[in-house]
């Protein structure tokens, strides 16, 4: 059937239709499950809102569908055109969990940093849930914020993210219980912002500072090949060891040769003072992600981890995601960390290094699958590379360390590949060049997908091994190396016996490589029944 052909079966994705945003996700302790919302569109496989869809799990791996979160206000004026991306905070409120639901509240389109800014159109709002998230009921009093502080002059003001920030609030002086909303926006004529706001008890809002106020277009450093767009979308901030973080997603300008036109970029750096006003000042930072995820959502796991969600879009022909009744899927969640070494000299890529002098030690922002991805393989796995030459499908995980190199390998892993390789996907680790490329030249014959590589930077450490893993699940592919290295690409084979997988490691010695491979994941919606035809059935 065409609505499966692509469809990704262990990876989060909606029942059908248009879905973007993973918006809203959380763990709550009572029941012992996560709550996970994201954009939803039903009813049509273009890009639009209409609803929070919702989903829940014990373990992250498998879910089950529920009734979405909020819908479009049918009576509200504030947001009768949109419930757009936030985030969910979870509380004790005189002894009794309640979990807030925070979103910007659109009532009039279209919004884009291209535009002139509409008057009212943004605002934020509020929604509760006293059942562990069965039901939601919107705060009387919304918008909680209906005024963004450039004007006429935004670009965007939306996306509220709310926590906690212990390193902020010792820096005002305030209360460490004290909530913070970061919204994320731009000033037309300027550049991308982020405004911040806190409260004591999730109601009251009141502004702080703008956190973040740079140039658009600006290289983020010197040495950066990576510049500031024309607005944020999907800020966060965290706080890992002793450094703080942020993470936005970029809108570039009309030259941009990215998906879309935009990609997720992670700052660290310090908070200061600046006129009596908390400012972030920006010491290394790095993709989030080298291919496709965008606005990427970050939560706390049952063990306190810092977990990550993003988007993945389609990059198929338009007929084609008409055709299958659905488009978009959710990545992998991912730990965020923090790696810490020695100094080393750093002749390449310093730039994702927070090098501290004093104490010899330098930072960078790891990313690598959650732990609770092991869940996902089968009991047996096998770890002979020539059985890996007669795979016969489209869902599995590599994991392979290469060690002992030499400095100028190049590793090809081939998926997706048809008989005589007229159709493969190459993915490739260059050592000699520090590059990750999925190479899709050849992914689809028919051309029904985006044919051009993506590819990224990973500078090995001399000595130092190269680990990686890949996860292959039909249209989508996940590529990690060195818990410092993410990239997720989406292919559309033409071919139906496009199931084979091959290496080419160049004569390397297999003595010098660890390698597992898992087949047949398991499927993520094991309660879910669901085809083309029986889309009417399921929650709309």
């Amino acid at each position: 059937m065409l609505f499966d052909r692509f469809r990704p079966t262990s990876h989060f994705i909606a029942p059908h239709s248009w879905s973007n945003d993973p918006c809203g996700a959380v763990y709550v302790p009572e029941t012992k499950e996560y709550l996970l919302c994201y954009q939803w569109n039903p009813g049509t496989t273009e890009g639009g809102n209409s609803a929070w869809g919702l989903a829940r799990s014990k373990d992250l791996v498998t879910w089950e569908d529920c009734s979405p979160a909020i819908r479009n206000g049918a009576t509200t004026s504030y947001d009768s055109l949109g419930v757009f991306s936030g985030s969910i905070v979870s509380r004790e409120v005189e002894g009794k969990r309640i979990l807030f639901l925070f979103y910007t509240s659109i009532s009039a389109l279209p919004i884009h940093w291209s535009r002139d800014y509409i008057e009212g159109c943004e605002s934020q709002s509020v929604a509760f849930s006293a059942d562990f998230g069965r039901s939601w009921h919107r705060y009387e009093n919304n918008p909680l914020l209906q005024v963004p502080p450039k004007q006429a002059l935004t670009t965007g003001w939306r996306d509220p993210f709310i926590s906690r920030w212990e390193a902020l609030s010792k820096l005002l002086g305030v209360d460490p219980s004290t909530d913070y909303m970061m919204v994320s926006s731009g000033e037309r004529g300027r550049g991308p912002q982020l405004h911040l706001y806190k409260s004591s008890n999730l109601l009251d809002w009141k502004r702080v500072s703008t956190i973040l106020d740079v140039k658009e277009g600006a290289k983020v450093s010197a040495t950066s090949d990576l510049r500031f767009g024309k607005n944020f979308e999907c800020g966060s901030f965290l706080t890992l060891g002793q450094k703080q973080y942020l993470i936005v997603g970029v809108e570039e300008d009309a030259h941009s040769t990215r998906h879309s036109g935009r990609f997720n970029m992670w700052l660290c750096g310090d908070l200061e003072l600046e006129n009596g006003l908390p400012k972030f000042k920006i010491s290394s930072h790095g993709l989030l992600d080298y291919g496709i995820l965008y606005a990427a959502h970050i939560f706390r796991d049952a063990e306190n981890r810092l977990l990550q969600f993003g988007w993945a879009d389609e990059t198929a022909q338009e007929h084609v995601v008409r055709e299958q009744g659905w488009a978009g899927c959710l990545t992998h969640p991912r730990e965020l960390y923090q790696i810490s070494k020695p100094i080393t000299a750093l002749e390449k890529n310093q730039d994702i290094w927070d090098v501290d002098k004093q104490t010899g030690i330098m930072t960078t922002l790891g990313i690598r699958p959650a732990p609770q991805l092991r869940n996902l393989r089968p009991k047996e796995s096998f770890a002979s590379l020539g059985r890996f030459n007669v795979i016969n499908g489209t869902n599995y995980e590599v994991e392979a360390t290469f060690s002992h190199l030499s400095g100028n390998e190049k590793f090809t892993f081939n998926v997706r590949e048809s008989p005589g390789s007229i159709e493969a996907t190459k993915i490739v680790f260059d050592i000699e060049k520090s590059s990750i490329t999925v190479d899709r030249r050849c992914s689809s014959l028919q051309n029904l997908g985006a044919s051009s590589p993506e590819s990224g930077h990973l500078y090995l450490f001399p000595g130092e091994d190269l680990h990686i893993r890949i996860f292959v699940d039909d249209s989508i592919l996940e590529v990690y190396a060195n818990d410092r290295f993410t990239l997720s690409s989406r292919i559309y084979p033409s071919l139906e016996t496009s199931v084979g997988a091959s290496f080419d490691f160049q004569n390397f010695n297999e003595q010098n490589i660890e390698f597992q491979c898992w087949e047949i994941l398991k499927d993520a919606w094991p309660g879910r029944k669901i085809n083309e035809n029986l889309v009417e059935e399921l929650p709309l």
